[in-house]
C-alpha cells in the first residue's frame, strides 16, 4: 500500500493568515494516524494540503508515489471525505457513490459492470442500501455523511483522509464507521489520517497521534505519550482525568474544574 510523509508543511491563506506553520508527519502503509487539537489548531486546513486541495509549502510525498501526475492519478491513490461536504441535491445516492469510479473510466466513459458492484459494495459496508434511490437532498446529516464515505471507499484509495469523519453521525453509525475503517486497514492494508474531536475515539483507533496547537506541533507520538492530563490541559484549556481502559489505551474524561458534581434529579429531595 503507500505511506505518506509531510515535511516543513505551512500554508498561507488571505490577508497572510499562517493556519498550519511548518508540520511535519509520517504514517507508514497501514497504519492509522489521528491529528487532534482544539478548534481552530489547523486539522482541516492540514489535511485539505495533503489532500493537494490547497496550496502549501514544505513537501508531501507518497510513497510509492502515484503512476502519473495528474489530478486522475492521485485519485486512484489517496481519497478525502470533507467534514461538511456540498452535495448536489438532486443526485441520487448511488449515481453519487458511483462518482468514486471516475478515476478510474477515460474521458466520457461510463462506469460498467465491474464499477457498479464496487459502488453497490461500499454502499453494502455503510448499510446504505434502503438509501440507494434516494435523493442527496431528501438525507440527515448523518446519512450524507455515510455517502461521502461511501463514495470515498468506491475509489479503493491506498490512503484515506477523513475530516471529523464521525461528527454527524449517532453513536451506534460512531462505532460502525470506525471499525470499518480500522478493518479496511488491518485487512487490505489502508493507510488513514483522520481528524478527530472525540479523544478517547482518536486514542482507540489511531496508532499515533499529532496533537496541533495554533497551528504547529505541540506533541507527536502513541496516544499514551499525547494524551497526558497536563497536556490536554495546556492545549485545550480543559480539566480531564485520563485513565486507561483494558487495552491499556488513555481514555480522558472530562472534570468539572470546580470539583462539584452536579446532583441529579434522584439525588434532590422532592418533599
Amino acid at each position: 500500500m503507500s505511506a505518506l510523509t509531510a515535511t516543513d508543511v505551512r500554508v498561507v491563506l488571505d490577508r497572510g493568515v499562517v493556519p498550519v506553520d511548518g508540520v511535519s508527519l509520517r504514517v507508514d502503509s497501514g497504519g492509522w494516524l489521528g491529528v487532534i487539537g482544539p478548534n481552530g489548531a489547523g486539522k482541516s486546513t492540514l489535511l485539505k494540503a495533503l489532500a493537494g486541495l490547497l496550496p502549501y509549502q514544505g513537501a508531501v510525498t507518497l510513497e510509492p508515489a502515484p503512476e502519473g501526475s495528474q489530478r486522475r492519478d492521485l485519485a486512484r491513490v489517496l481519497a478525502y471525505v470533507a467534514q461538511q461536504p456540498t452535495l448536489p441535491p438532486n443526485v441520487s445516492v448511488r449515481e453519487y457513490v458511483l462518482l468514486g469510479r471516475t478515476p478510474y473510466l477515460g474521458y466520457l466513459g461510463n462506469p460498467g459492470r465491474f464499477d457498479r458492484e464496487i459502488a453497490d459494495g461500499a454502499l453494502a459496508r455503510l448499510e446504505l442500501e434502503s438509501l440507494a434511490h434516494r435523493r442527496l437532498g431528501t438525507l440527515s446529516g448523518g446519512e450524507r455523511q455515510r455517502v461521502v464515505l461511501a463514495r470515498a471507499l468506491a475509489q479503493q484509495p491506498r490512503v484515506l483522509l477523513l475530516d471529523e469523519p464521525t461528527s454527524a453521525l449517532d453513536l451506534g453509525h460512531q462505532q460502525h464507521v470506525l471499525e470499518l475503517v480500522d478493518e479496511l486497514r488491518l485487512d487490505e492494508g489502508l493507510t488513514v489520517i483522520s481528524t478527530l474531536h472525540d479523544l478517547t475515539a482518536a486514542a482507540q483507533y489511531a496508532d499515533r497521534l499529532v496533537l496541533l496547537d495554533r497551528g504547529r506541533v505541540a506533541a507527536a507520538g502513541i496516544p499514551a505519550e499525547v494524551l497526558s492530563e497536563s497536556r490536554i490541559r495546556e492545549v485545550y484549556r480543559a480539566v480531564v482525568s485520563v485513565t486507561t481502559d483494558i487495552s491499556g489505551r488513555p481514555v480522558p474524561t472530562p472534570v468539572r474544574p470546580s470539583g462539584r458534581p452536579r446532583p441529579c434529579r434522584r439525588d434532590v429531595d422532592s418533599g
